[in-house]
């Protein structure tokens, strides 16, 4: 039995609300692998990125088509 197929068999034992404490700490801990995963300079490059695009600071496809041409 593979690990996933224990962990299944564990999950389908136990009451909902310990599943919704279970699933919450996997969520956690799966974004901080990913997290670890990126680099300073990757990291730095998205955080940028989002701010322009919550500031608006983007093309739209027909613009960015436009200035392809």
């Amino acid at each position: 039995m593979t690990l996933k197929e224990k962990l299944i068999q564990e999950i389908e034992q136990v009451p909902d609300p310990l599943i919704s404490q279970v699933l919450d700490f996997l969520l956690f801990i799966k974004d901080r692998y990913i997290e670890e995963e990126v680099t300073e300079e990757e990291h730095a490059n998205i955080l940028a990125s989002l701010i322009a695009y919550e500031s608006g600071d983007f093309l739209t496809l027909d613009q960015y088509e436009a200035s392809q041409a």
